[in-house]
């Protein structure tokens, strides 16, 4: 599961999916109204361009007061002087320059775009909210690839190993479905005292998040003779 959330503070607009709705990876799915980052855009690149009007005239000084050191006109104190304000002017244009750059971002982040294709699962928002900074807009899954979260007692969690393979009995499918052992957490749960482990599923047709699952994990394989049950006779 994906949650798609606002990454700047304003208006919601443009919102039209719903849940079960189909998205691709960098769809855009809403917008935040962007008159506020487009106004601090134009400011700060406003300021970008006065600073870099500072550095002409800064430059163009401590060019002349060159000259005129290396005529006798002036004292080198003065080429210092102009040379230590030709580098602060510089430095004020590239602050200038990040400054827009980072309202060139926040600009860009009133797009929201979704970042997997999936299917719309919740629809946690309204066009016209106000949202706040990461209020979430949406939720996307992707059912080509599912995934089985196990709760195991600790003793049992001791035989199972990422790669051995599970039958499993999902509810409202006949059919037991294979999975395998994907990874064990190392850590126990503290109030139930299990362990979870994770099991890769193959995608199935009808297959839903949030399914109740039973099933089994094959820890080991014997290989013995065997007989039937009703073969054998016991007589105390």
């Amino acid at each position: 599961v994906v949650v798609v959330k606002a990454r700047v503070a304003g208006e919601l607009q443009g919102l039209t999916l719903r849940e079960g709705d189909v998205v691709k990876a960098g769809q855009v799915v809403a917008r935040v109204e962007p008159t506020d980052a487009q106004a601090r855009l134009r400011q700060s690149q406003q300021q970008a361009e006065a600073a870099k009007a500072q550095v002409d005239i800064a430059r163009r000084t401590f060019e002349n007061n060159r000259s005129l050191v290396e005529q006798g006109f002036i004292s080198k104190f003065a080429l210092d002087s102009s040379s230590a304000s030709l580098a602060s002017a510089e430095a004020n244009y590239k602050a200038a320059l990040a400054g827009a750059d980072v309202t060139r971002k926040a600009l860009e982040d009133t797009v929201l775009r979704a970042p997997i294709a999936g299917l719309v699962s919740q629809r946690l928002a309204q066009n016209g909210e106000r949202m706040a900074l990461d209020g979430r807009v949406f939720e996307i899954v992707d059912l080509r690839r599912m995934e089985v979260e196990a709760s195991l007692s600790a003793t049992e969690a001791l035989q199972v190993q990422p790669g051995q393979k599970a039958t499993l009995q999902i509810e409202g499918v006949a059919t037991p479905l294979t999975a395998t052992v994907s990874r064990v957490n190392p850590n126990v749960l503290a109030g139930s005292r299990a362990v979870l482990a994770y099991l890769v599923l193959d995608p199935l047709p009808g297959l839903r998040q949030g399914l109740f699952v039973q099933g089994r994990v094959q820890v080991g394989v014997v290989q013995a003779p065997a007989i039937p049950l009703s073969a054998v006779r016991t007589d105390k």
